[in-house]
Parts: structure tokens; C-alpha cells; sequence
């Protein structure tokens, strides 16, 4: 995956000024040059913050016949909760025979009907998801089924991290009605100087961050058609800065481009722990490792450790497994299912 291919999906994803139809339809186009294998893609927005109530949609896609898209569509009211904790719920990145496994791609008649009418036998999952439990998933059709590599998994688990926080960055505008400059906490040039910073993005420590920040991001974009592989301007883009702000483009009415940080962080209930430790804790739920954690949060890997351990001595949990199953086993009960 090259470096222009990887910006343009991340710029895709901070596309916010879009309406919803047309920001999505921008995040499948941007992905589907990179992973189609002949089917297109498709992308669709999704709400599984009650189990027992999934929605999903509106949906987007990319060279996928309507008739297909259609009866996608149809689907997504009839999932199981099994298998919507499969897809949706615990993991980030992989084909369905990876998340269900072969007696299911072998029994259900969805799948057999999709392979025997358009020869479409598997498909990829990337899954934007976060603890607050809205998110977006795309999906790649595959003419066999296969497994996607730990190479593909983890460059894709990072862009579908941008992904969930243009989302969720986009319903957090909606809600509050702001729009353009207002309500941001900094706002700087491209070169990092900062035209306005207010609460913590004005403190000594923040403000050295955003600059950095921006400066990075500057040159990556920059630097992105020279780049051979997308994964160096990965790393340096960040969906959260000090597991706080996203950091992203503004222009004005005149053409003057502007990054601008807007507070971003997940919002996760309270449950006696601290807001850090919430939400990692709520990434780990997902199954998100602590590398990518880190990536998601803007922390070190080693923080994300600290945290977790801390969480699971707080509730009364000897290891991390035991957190997470308990908590997984929580959001079940939630379901009538």
C-alpha cells in the first residue's frame, strides 16, 4: 500500500464537513482501489450500542450491483447476536470463514446463495469500531475464501482506527451544532504555529504537542507520493493526540488551510475507574491489542498495560483475560437474543 493511497484514506475519514452519505461514500472510494478483488466494496454505518436493538446503515459502495447491495441491506436486521459479537464486537480485521468459521460459511444459505449467484465465496471485514459501540464497517468480496495476513490485519486495524474517529468526531459536530473554527481547542498553521489555543491546548506541554503534531503531519502529506509504503505515514498519523484531540484539515472560505483539534476522546460510562482506564479498558472489550490501543489513544503501548492492570485490580480480576471476559459476558446479557 503506498503512501498516497494510505493519506487518502485518512483524509477520507476527516472529511467532516461532508454530509453523512457523501462522507461515507468518500471512505469506500478511497479503500476499495487498494483491497477490491473484483467485487467492489461496500461500507455501512452501524449502532450496536444495545445489543439487542443492532442497526446498521445508511450503506455506500463501490462497483457492488444493486441486487447485492440490496439484499446486504435486507440482511442486517436478521443477524444473530452470535454473530454480531463475531464481526461486529471482537475484532477489527478479517474474512468471515476467519470470524465464523467453515461450518457456518458452509451451512448459511446467505453465504452459498452469494457464491452460487456471483461467485463471491468469502469476504473481508475491516471493522471502525470504538467503545462507544457506533462505528462503521466495510466490507471486501472475495472470490475464495482465504485469511487476511497479521501484515494486513494490523495496517488495516490502524486505518480503520481513523475511520472510527472521523466518525465519531462527525456525530459529536452534529450534536453540538458547531461548525468551521468554533468550539475547537487549538488552531494552528501547517508549519505548527498556533493561531488559537484554549483549556488544556493551552497549556506549555500540549501546545509543544499540537505543534509537533501538526509539523509531522504536514510533511507526511507532503512526502506521501515518495513514500513506498503507506505504514511509515500510518505511524505518524494519529487518530487521538495526548489520548485527548484529532487533529485535522480546515480550510477557509478564502482557501487558508488550518489544522484544527478538537477534543475527541471516546466517551465511556462511569464504572469507578478513571476516564483512561475506562476507556481502555472499553478498547480491549473489542479485542483491540495494546499496541494498537496505544495507536488508537495516542499513549505508549506500556501505559495502555498500566491502565488495564490497574482496571482489573480495581473490579477484582486477577488478569486481563479475566476482565475482558467478564466484561463481554456483561454486554450478552444485555440481548434477548
Amino acid at each position: 500500500m503506498k503512501g498516497s493511497q494510505t493519506v487518502a484514506v485518512i483524509e477520507a475519514a476527516y472529511a467532516i464537513d461532508r454530509a453523512t452519505p457523501e462522507w461515507l461514500d468518500g471512505v469506500v472510494k478511497a479503500v476499495a482501489p487498494v483491497v477490491d478483488a473484483g467485487h467492489g466494496a461496500w461500507a455501512a454505518l452501524y449502532d450496536a450500542s444495545k445489543p439487542d436493538a443492532f442497526r446498521m446503515g445508511p450503506f455506500a459502495s463501490h462497483e457492488v450491483p444493486a441486487q447485492r447491495l440490496e439484499l446486504l441491506e435486507a440482511a442486517a436486521p436478521m443477524l444473530p447476536y452470535s454473530v454480531i459479537e463475531r464481526t461486529f464486537l471482537t475484532r477489527t480485521c478479517g474474512t468471515l470463514s476467519q470470524l465464523l468459521g467453515e461450518r457456518f460459511m458452509n451451512e448459511h444459505p446467505m453465504v452459498q446463495a452469494f457464491e452460487q449467484t456471483w461467485g463471491i465465496a468469502d469476504s473481508i471485514g475491516i471493522n471502525a469500531q470504538d467503545p462507544t459501540m457506533f462505528g462503521c464497517v466495510l466490507g471486501v468480496p472475495l472470490p475464495k475464501r482465504r485469511a487476511v495476513s497479521a501484515t494486513f490485519a494490523a495496517r488495516w486495524s490502524r486505518l480503520a482506527a481513523h475511520v472510527a474517529s472521523g466518525f465519531r468526531l462527525r456525530r459529536q459536530l452534529d450534536v453540538s451544532l458547531q461548525r468551521g473554527l468554533d468550539g475547537a481547542e487549538a488552531v494552528l498553521e501547517p508549519d505548527g504555529d498556533i493561531a488559537h489555543a484554549e483549556g488544556l491546548a493551552a497549556e506549555g506541554p500540549a501546545r509543544l504537542a499540537l505543534r509537533g503534531a501538526a509539523v509531522a503531519l504536514d510533511k507526511a502529506r507532503a512526502r506521501a507520493s515518495r513514500i513506498a509504503s503507506g505504514d511509515e505515514a500510518v505511524e505518524v498519523w494519529r487518530p487521538l493526540l495526548e489520548a485527548r484531540w484529532t487533529l485535522y484539515d480546515h480550510f477557509e472560505r478564502d482557501g487558508r488551510r488550518y489544522y484544527v483539534a478538537r477534543r475527541n476522546d471516546p466517551k465511556v460510562a462511569e464504572d469507578g475507574l478513571t476516564l483512561r482506564e475506562r476507556q481502555v479498558v472499553g478498547f480491549a472489550s473489542l479485542g483491540h491489542s495494546n499496541k494498537l490501543i496505544a495507536y488508537e489513544l495516542g499513549l505508549k503501548p506500556s501505559t495502555v498495560a498500566t491502565h488495564l492492570s490497574a482496571a482489573a485490580k480495581k473490579l477484582g480480576f486477577g488478569t486481563r483475560l479475566e476482565l475482558i471476559q467478564q466484561l463481554r459476558t456483561a454486554r450478552a446479557a444485555q440481548t434477548t437474543g
